[in-house]
């Protein structure tokens, strides 16, 4: 075939092309590119739910150290408790009383309780005040100047000034971190992050957590006072709730009466002390009255002591060992409350728990950090991570998606599992962006790499031929045409 017959009959081949590749577009809607794996996505018209991991599917565990004992928070932890306050240390009080210097004159007296416990009043001397009510520190007020003859009944009036017992410190994430002031019995988390305001950012915050003294924890079992109009949980009226544990209460049927005089009989002779043995005893060591006697005669007579047989003492090796501490413990006498930030937030109060004296409440920082994307994508580099929660779709978004000769199921992320250690673990991208495997949120200092293989260069030069302006795009240049050349 000549040139004058290719150009006669060359409207066939773009024609053939132009079906082909409205084929090509039309398959393409609904389905993948066969020849580029570098095309990745989901294009289902049915929405499918994905989850989003915290940790690698590796089989090594990614503890967080961060107050690795931390419990939820219990139903108990909403309780709020109403009673009088009780007076601690630190406490700045103010006592008045009246009659003290003259009749009908009122003298105050602004003190601090003292460590021990314990305030100075005018002719007195020391009061124990700390672990007392207002009321119950006046009554014994009153009480400690009658003993001393000094007034009979004393007008006593005990008003706290500052209650430091009756505070907590809130720190981390928040705008004005310190010590507070409980101001009421149903004093709230919402309530305590209103009163320092609020969250540096609200974004990048996971947990809340607070540190409790258990004393002041109310534990789970604890019967929840009835509210008004309600009955009271009745209590079992055989058991003396005074009564020592290791004892049970009396029985006072006459069987137990009538046998009463026995065993008190029998109980005093076993507690009598033994000075005559049982025939037989001869040269026995006995213990009377916490004293060791020796069996003579049949009578029981006090035992010599024996001198200590003189042994010459082995010369102490010296110890190879070095001296060392004792291990760090955790301490028993604390709590650490764990209260998701997020769904607080949500207004879920659920987790609004109540702020008990002495709560240490720690807002968690939100995460600072950068991660790195390398390998085959458009734009590699360092990410800023901080106060963000990016998954590993959006890091690669972020990047510019893959190059050329990118292979998604070749995809790797190298994370830090500890201070000198990593861990390099396989992702397939494909299957994330298509929604087969769940995504997987990303940490400080991740490495995210994009591998190839061998085939992908000749996949990319082949996708290269198809191209219009080179390649099978020869049909359309009219230098071919017969015609151009007269």
């Amino acid at each position: 075939m000549n040139r004058r017959s290719l150009g006669r009959f060359g409207w066939i081949t773009p024609g053939l092309a132009v079906l082909i590749g409205m084929s090509l577009l039309s398959a393409g809607c609904e389905t993948k590119s066969f020849f580029d794996p570098t095309e990745m996505g989901r294009y289902s018209k049915k929405p499918i739910p994905v989850p989003i991991l915290k940790t690698l599917d590796t089989g090594y565990e990614e503890e967080d150290p961060r107050y690795a004992t931390a419990t939820d928070v219990r139903p108990s932890d909403l309780v709020a408790v109403s009673q009088d306050y009780v007076i601690g240390r630190n406490d700045l009080i103010q006592v008045s009383i009246t009659d003290l210097v003259a009749p009908g004159v009122e003298s105050v007296k602004v003190s601090r309780v003292s460590e021990s416990g314990f305030i100075s009043l005018p002719l007195v001397g020391q009061v124990q005040a700390a672990g007392l009510t207002e009321a119950q520190l006046e009554a014994a007020i009153v009480q400690r100047y009658r003993d001393a003859n000094l007034i009979q009944q004393a007008q006593v009036s005990v008003v706290t000034l500052e209650a430091r017992s009756r505070t907590f410190t809130i720190t981390g994430a928040v705008n004005r971190g310190g010590q507070y002031q409980i101001l009421d019995s149903n004093f709230r988390l919402l309530d305590a992050l209103a009163l320092v305001g609020d969250v540096t950012s609200p974004v990048g915050i996971e947990n809340i957590y607070i540190v409790r003294q258990k004393r002041h924890d109310i534990e789970p079992q604890t019967t929840v006072p009835a509210a008004p109009g309600e009955a009271a949980p009745a209590t079992q009226p055989t058991q003396d709730l005074l009564t020592p544990r290791s004892q049970s209460p009396l029985d006072l049927s006459p069987k137990m009466m009538s046998q009463a005089p026995e065993q008190a009989g029998s109980e005093a002779q076993a507690n009598q002390p033994a000075t005559a043995a049982a025939p037989g005893s001869e040269g026995r060591i006995i213990i009377v009255d916490d004293k060791p006697m020796t069996i003579e005669g049949g009578q029981a007579v006090p035992a010599q002591a024996e001198a200590p047989a003189a042994t010459e003492a082995a010369p102490a090796e010296p110890s190879t060992q070095g001296f060392e501490f004792n291990a760090l413990q955790e301490p028993s006498d604390v709590r650490v409350i764990r209260v998701p930030y997020q769904p607080l937030q949500r207004g879920e109060l659920k987790y609004n728990v109540v702020i008990r004296p002495q709560d240490l409440i720690i807002v968690q920082q939100p995460v600072i950090g950068e991660y790195y994307m390398g390998g085959h994508v458009a734009r590699t580099g360092v990410y800023s991570l901080t106060a963000r929660n990016i998954t590993l779709k959006q890091a690669v978004i972020a990047a510019g998606m893959l190059d050329q000769l990118a292979i998604p199921s070749r995809t790797q992320i190298v994370r830090r599992i500890g201070p000198d250690r990593e861990i390099f673990a396989r992702v397939d991208l494909d299957k994330i962006f298509a929604g087969e495997q769940p995504d997987i949120l990303l940490k400080p200092d991740d490495q995210i790499m994009v591998g190839t293989n061998a085939l992908a260069p000749f996949l990319a030069a082949f996708r290269s031929g198809f191209r219009l302006t080179y390649g099978f795009g020869f049909i359309y240049d009219r230098n071919y045409w017969e015609q151009n050349r007269l």
